[in-house]
């Protein structure tokens, strides 16, 4: 896809979203590209908070925002949307006015200006001023984003690092070039190249070629010192971490208490006493010098192991000379496992890696869930299972799941433009839903909208955990009956976004927030006020909309939530994070609201629901089970019978395991019943994670 095509089909996602949402294009554009710059790793979770005004002579404007917990930065964001056809330019000069007015909502935020009243408070612009002056004294660094859907007629990427009341900030713009370069890199990432020498480490780290697969990776073992890591660090941030190190790290805490004792007492020993870090790239310089070969530079680093050393040596830097907590980093001195991967095989492998590198630490395997079978399964169902047909449509359609951003595009790559056409008709753009979706409209359902407004990552690693534990316990939950029932969920979800934006209430913010807490607070009034009942959302599937008296039940709600949201007496100024509180839930489900009597209607017995699901249940356990056989089949008998050798040679298997290994060897002549495939299947993967190589 060259430039031209991407933005047309940026335009028109936008476009789309924006109707979809009953939105303006420009907060279609926002929501975007907020979501583009998450995948693209450069923000954490991203929160659109749309605020133009004037503070004396000062115009300001801003976006959204993403803080990031993991390295206390923040990143905002300012837009520039033309939604013309035809691509405009703009030049430096049009983007440092740009970061003008950003910069200038900053600084009048530090200054008091924005929370003395010239807001309302319920506005999101005024709960951000409040945050900024909380989050002041803890930033390490402001990094100023311009997104545009027009290209920068300037070869500079970045400009040089400014300051906003004595705290370094970055400007970063990301026109539609830069987003077309992110999109079609084989990661999905803008290249992030690291020249060593930049830090401290005179011309490279000292290196031995540990090992080498042809074609698939080579591992470095370096030595690096701690100066030169917490220079790294403080300079990308959290962009340095691989995604599940990012969201452990953020998570459960990042200065290591040991570690920081080791830095400040024992700085000489930190090689003996820490296990050091593990890190991928992508491409790395090597030069060959006189003491030994030694790495100058180092493209799409990532640490996937020791992401709390790294943050810990970094908090230790930030210190100043004259600090009692500052530490001396010149003698600390780092081992590193470095392995380069090939681009197009990084996306694939890294998580891996991440996982095995972690497989002593406290990641559970819920940090590794976005390539768990749960996301499979959504998948497979989301191409096969047609929604029933609407609006007097002659056929139904699909709900299309992205296990991985960017699939709906890519599955149209290679299509003739009839076929795409049809492609569109059977998946229209509207019923696109990713992980994150998922997860929003899972954890809203199970009460827990406090989580969801955390933001889509944060909320994306609870949901991670609760469904790998549901999984493990009893993978047949999550039929064709639950993938119907999600569904009806986003239906419901959509549906309520709107009807909140049609609201005289509305002002314009905290959408988000109202939606979440308003069908948590449904399903929980029904659970309360409706013994033995519950919500017919096999009703939602059919019809593929909500009836009007659940719409009448939820805009009774929605109204109150947001009374509720943005009282005054609210213990958080901004009213997001008010939103993230368990306070603020515990608050609005206590709140006493009548069901209407006539969502009765909508309602069926508990007892009905429960059937259907069992009878799911079952009819998935039949589909496992000749899933499983089909694949014991697909695998060449030949396999079987090396994989067998394999093992025995390293006393792997079991008298009946070794029977078995070799009655699939024998496949087609002879067949193995479905239980004795699962079993096999058991054995093939266990075997593979062995070090079998298939």
């Amino acid at each position: 896809m060259d430039l031209l095509e991407f933005r047309k089909d940026l335009l028109e996602t936008v476009r789309a979203r924006a109707e979809s949402n009953q939105d303006f294009n420009r907060a279609g554009f926002v929501d975007e590209v907020g979501e583009r710059l998450t995948d693209a790793e450069e923000f954490s979770d991203f929160v659109a908070c749309r605020y133009e005004g004037t503070s004396g002579k000062r115009k300001l404007q801003i976006d959204g925002y993403a803080f990031d917990d993991a390295d206390n930065s923040l990143a905002i964001l300012i837009a520039d949307y033309s939604n013309d056809d035809d691509m405009p330019s703009f030049n430096t000069a049009d983007a440092m006015k740009l970061f003008g007015m950003l910069r200038s909502f900053v600084e009048e935020a530090l200054k008091g200006n924005l929370t003395d009243g010239s807001i309302e408070e319920s506005q999101p612009g005024h709960g951000l001023a409040c945050d900024l002056r909380d989050w002041h004294s803890k930033m390490t660094r402001y990094r100023l984003y311009l997104v545009s859907d027009g290209q920068l007629k300037s070869k500079a990427r970045d400009w040089p690092d400014a300051d906003i009341s004595g705290i370094q900030a970055e400007h970063h713009v990301w026109d539609v070039a830069r987003l077309h370069r992110a999109y079609v890199s084989a990661t999905g990432r803008d290249e992030l190249v690291v020249d060593f020498a930049d830090f401290g480490s005179g011309d490279g780290l000292p290196c031995l070629m540990a090992a080498s697969a042809e074609g698939e990776y080579q591992a470095y073992l370096c030595m690096i010192s701690g100066n030169v890591i917490a220079g790294i660090y403080d300079r990308y941030g959290s962009r340095l971490l691989e995604g599940n190190v990012r969201s452990f790290l953020s998570t459960r805490g990042k200065v290591n208490a040991k570690i920081q004792l080791t830095i400040r007492q024992q700085p000489e020993m930190f090689f003996a006493f820490n296990n050091g870090i593990a890190a991928t790239a992508e491409n790395v310089v090597i030069e060959e010098t006189s003491r030994g070969p030694k790495i100058l530079s180092a493209t799409n680093l990532q640490i996937v192991n020791g992401g709390q050393t790294t943050a810990s040596l970094a908090q230790a830097a930030r210190n100043s000379p004259g600090n009692s907590e500052c530490a001396d980093l010149s003698k600390v001195m780092v081992q590193m496992k470095l392995s380069v991967l090939p681009p197009e095989k990084a996306s694939s492998l890294i998580p891996d890696i991440a996982r095995y590198a972690n497989s002593q630490n406290k990641v559970s395997d819920a940090d590794f869930f976005a390539n768990h079978a749960y996301h499979i399964r959504l998948e497979e169902f989301s191409r096969r299972i047609f929604a029933p047909p609407i609006g007097g449509a002659q056929h139904g359609s699909h709900w299309f799941y992205e296990r991985a951003r960017g699939q709906y595009v890519n599955e149209q790559a290679k299509l003739s433009p009839a076929q795409k056409r049809q492609f569109v008709t059977q998946n229209p753009k509207s019923q696109l839903l990713s992980k994150t979706d998922v997860a929003k409209l899972v954890n809203t359902w199970r009460g827990l909208p406090n989580k969801v407004s955390m933001g889509a990552q944060k909320n994306f690693m609870l949901f991670a955990d609760l469904i790998a534990k549901a999984w493990n316990e009893d993978e047949r939950q999550f039929n064709e009956e639950y993938f119907r029932d999600l569904i009806a969920l986003a239906i419901m979800f959509r549906q309520t976004e709107i009807l909140v934006k049609q609201q005289n209430w509305y002002q314009g913010g905290y959408r988000a927030n109202i939606v979440t807490y308003t069908l948590a607070k449904l399903n929980c009034m029904i659970t309360e006020q409706a013994a033995g009942k519950q919500l017919d959302l096999r009703g939602v599937w059919t019809k593929q909309g909500v009836s009007i008296p659940i719409l009448e039940q939820i805009t009774t709600i929605a109204a109150r939530v947001f009374e509720l949201l943005t009282d005054p007496s609210r213990p958080k100024d901004n009213v997001t994070e008010w939103a993230k509180m368990q306070g603020c839930w515990d608050r609005i489900r206590s709140e006493k609201i009548q069901l209407n009597l006539e969502i009765h209607s909508a309602l069926v017995d508990c007892s009905f629901v429960k059937n259907a699901a069992k009878d799911a249940r079952e009819i998935q356990a039949t589909d496992d089970g000749i899933a499983t056989q089909l694949a014991v089949f697909k695998v060449p008998s030949a396999q079987w019978e090396r994989m067998r050798n394999w093992a025995m040679q390293r006393n792997l298997l079991t008298a009946m395991q070794s029977d078995l290994l070799r009655l699939a060897s024998q496949i087609p002549r002879k067949i193995p019943t479905e239980r004795q495939c699962a079993v096999i299947s058991q054995i093939h993967e266990r075997l593979v994670e062995a070090g079998f190589s298939v």
